[in-house]
């Protein structure tokens, strides 16, 4: 693990309990990545007693999820580990601008650190087609690049799915049906 990640490898392998949340939109909500990563991690930790919570809402962006997040994330207790995602909803739902993806995601992160400043956060980027274009183009997607300037202000890992996805494509070693579009599923 990462340094970054100190508190939740603390309670992973030594405290041997955790809390771990998902906050995103459809992508979040859905039977995908989200419990993938719970499986993984309850494989890899075996030990652990882990609490998963998922508040992935279909349709939200990350101007709602700060709204959201001590109803939705707090209110459930002290969080270990967040992941955060909102990339593809705040541009193909929200059509937020710059300024109001950073406001949001910004809005989350400060949130989650005012009332647990031990908490880790992940943030992950997904992928939609107006995205994959302007990858291909060999740009960064506008709501990728304002979600990390809130990512690199405040040092989080990423897990750039997006970017993953475009190279795979481009390599011919996936196809976005196989990726399962939008709402991937596991490949």
């Amino acid at each position: 693990m990462s340094p970054i990640l100190n508190n939740s490898q603390n309670k992973f392998l030594v405290d041997k309990t955790a809390t771990v949340a998902f906050m995103g939109g459809s992508i979040t909500e859905m039977e995908g990545y989200r419990p993938l990563v719970c499986e993984k991690l309850q494989t890899l930790f075996s030990e652990t007693h882990f609490t998963f919570i998922n508040a992935g809402i279909s349709s939200t962006t990350s101007t709602t999820g700060a709204f959201r997040f001590e109803h939705d994330i707090l209110a459930k207790g002290p969080i270990d580990l967040l992941f955060v995602e909102f990339a593809v909803n705040d541009d193909q739902d929200g059509d937020h601008t710059r300024e109001e993806c950073i406001r949001g995601m910004e809005g989350i992160i400060r949130h989650a650190w005012r009332c647990n400043p031990n908490m880790d956060i992940v943030v992950t980027y997904f992928i939609n087609e107006a995205m994959l274009a302007t990858l291909q183009k060999g740009e960064a997607p506008a709501r990728i690049k304002a979600h990390q300037t809130v990512v690199d202000h405040y040092r989080l890992p990423v897990v750039n799915l997006a970017q993953e996805v475009a190279r795979a494509l481009a390599a011919g070693t996936l196809t976005w049906e196989q990726y399962g579009g939008v709402h991937p599923g596991p490949v």
